[in-house]
């Protein structure tokens, strides 16, 4: 059986699995794992604690970073466990433990009919959200990555569908961005995670006092279009027990700056969309789920694939 096939067998397991058995037993075995994966300190959780070093600065320790990440690790797999059973999570629990400031935001742009796009980081649980966003009366279109195989990526696609998303394949399909513009020209709401830019040809940013790019999808949406781009900010509000909520914020819209041509407007709008995240990420560095390369810094370099396992280091705890 070949590696991407083990992986969707592993996947629809795990699938079953937590959708079966009680979370009360789920929730130690996620933790567990998580903690596994942090002491292997393989590539990602390597690159998950540069990443949170440019996050945390100098006000956090060296002998410090190592809880930290421990506790990013932990906040991954919680997203994870959340993920798998949302298709069995009772509407009380996704309306009722979620608390969003800002709301009144999106509802004022749905009643005008313009049309939204929130945009949002890899933080907290975002399929939590877009449930969420769904039961408050907003059925959304997003775009999902393409996986291989094409009966793991079905897998991710039903989970969504069946919460109230239209998920759009960024390849292999209609073209994603011609899809956004229609959903958006009738005035209704587009989701977008959106700080990692995976085709390597986004807008120059400054995120965390380090240049990168971020992708100029939602801005050059919310130009193209009229519609509202408003950055959302997402995290967990506790550690995962049995009374385990979310917390969340959709910000004031980042409108087209005036008296600019099309592309200054989507770099300024872009740049001021991830000054938000940035500022929500600092707020909650634990929930913030980014395990790949970010920065050019990074891409140009080449981590092991493996570490030596975590020695004559604090306890986190």
């Amino acid at each position: 059986m070949s590696r991407a096939r083990l992986q969707a067998a592993g996947y629809a397991f795990i699938a079953w699995l937590a959708t079966t058995l009680p979370e009360s037993l789920l929730r130690p075995l996620f933790r567990l794992g998580a903690d596994i994966a942090w002491r292997r300190r393989g590539r990602g959780v390597r690159q998950l604690e540069r990443n949170l070093r440019r996050v945390v600065g100098a006000h956090m320790s060296d002998d410090e970073m190592p809880a930290l990440t421990r506790a990013a690790m932990r906040s991954y797999a919680r997203y994870w466990l959340e993920f798998f059973r949302l298709p069995v999570l009772r509407r009380e629990r996704i309306v009722g433990r979620m608390n969003v400031e800002g709301k009144d935001r999106l509802d004022a742009v749905m009643a005008a009919g313009r049309g939204a796009i929130l945009a949002l980081p890899h933080s907290g649980n975002w399929d939590h959200a877009g449930a969420w966003v769904a039961l408050q009366g907003y059925p959304f279109a997003t775009v999902a990555e393409r996986l291989k195989p094409e009966s793991l990526f079905d897998r991710f696609v039903g989970v969504r569908e069946r919460l109230g998303m239209e998920v759009i394949a960024l390849t292999g399909g209609r073209n994603a961005f011609a899809v956004l513009l229609e959903r958006l020209r009738e005035g209704k709401l587009v989701c977008l995670v959106t700080e990692r830019d995976l085709a390597d040809s986004g807008v120059d940013v400054e995120f965390f006092g380090e240049k990168t790019t971020m992708p100029a999808g939602p801005a050059a949406l919310a130009v193209a279009t009229g519609a509202a781009l408003l950055p959302v900010g997402l995290w967990f509000t506790d550690d995962g027990g049995p009374g385990g909520g979310w917390g969340g914020v959709i910000h004031p819209e980042v409108a087209p700056p005036a008296g600019l041509e099309r592309r200054a407007q989507i770099a300024q709008m872009t740049q001021a969309m991830a000054d938000a995240f940035a500022s929500d990420i600092a707020a909650h560095p634990r929930d913030w789920h980014m395990l790949q390369r970010l920065w050019p810094t990074d891409r140009q370099e080449s981590l092991p694939a493996s570490a030596p396992v975590l020695v004559k280091r604090r306890r986190a705890p």
